[in-house]
């Protein structure tokens, strides 16, 4: 699979899954029905394992984990074929998508089972995935806006990157929302819905930029 196929499906399929799973759940009547990213009358994880749901939901998943894997090796020969040799920050991006994306793969795999253990698994399996990921893309965009000039014909431009950039100022805005909301004892139910729905959108929007960046990319491993 090339560069940019694959940065298309770890865009779309998170999306069209957790979306899926909570339009089936509500069908079947396990969770309300509204707008999570608006109204957050449910977490993810709940519309997830509810039903039929957590099959779907599990397969699509554990799938998105290893593309991301996959993603994030392809993301350390780009930065090295830009840089014209290995380096140590596309090394340690690479790493750092890995852990989060193993992470999220031992996340998927607790799902909706019971026990302290699962969910000791459940809660730093997301918590490493949502911290590890977006400091991944977070270098990787450094990165990008360094060589921005020096890049083989064009292939990045910097509106690209502006919206790569956007895109994580909103992580991090919502991040810092949910810290204030904590220290202030205002955080609710509904809010930390809010904050996982919108958060997790980002995070994957984040990554339709690539599809633009890798459109000549080829590369095959070996």
């Amino acid at each position: 699979m090339q560069p940019r196929t694959l940065a298309l499906i770890i865009t779309i399929l998170p999306l069209l899954a957790s979306n899926a799973v909570y339009l089936l759940s509500a069908y079947e009547g396990f969770i309300p029905w509204c707008i999570p990213y608006i109204d957050g009358c449910t977490t993810i994880s709940q519309a997830a394992r509810s039903g039929n749901s957590i099959f779907i939901y599990r397969a699509a998943m554990i799938a998105y984990g290893v593309l991301l894997i996959w993603f994030w090796i392809y993301a350390q020969q780009w930065l090295n074929h830009l840089n014209s040799h290995t380096t140590k920050i596309s090394r340690t991006i690479k790493w750092l998508g890995i852990m989060g994306a193993i992470s999220l793969i031992i996340y998927i795999d607790f799902l909706g089972t019971t026990g302290e253990v699962n969910r000791f698994m459940r809660r730093y399996g997301i918590m490493i995935f949502f911290t590890f990921t977006p400091l991944a893309q977070l270098l990787m965009l450094k990165q990008h806006f360094e060589i921005l000039q020096s890049a083989p014909g064009g292939a990045i431009k910097l509106r690209t990157l502006q919206y790569q950039l956007i895109v994580l100022l909103l992580m991090l805005a919502i991040g810092f929302i949910s810290i204030i909301l904590d220290i202030t004892q205002s955080k609710t139910h509904i809010s930390e819905n809010i904050v996982e729905w919108n958060f997790s959108l980002l995070l994957n929007l984040y990554f339709a930029a690539m599809i633009f960046i890798w459109k000549d990319y080829r590369y095959y491993l070996k």
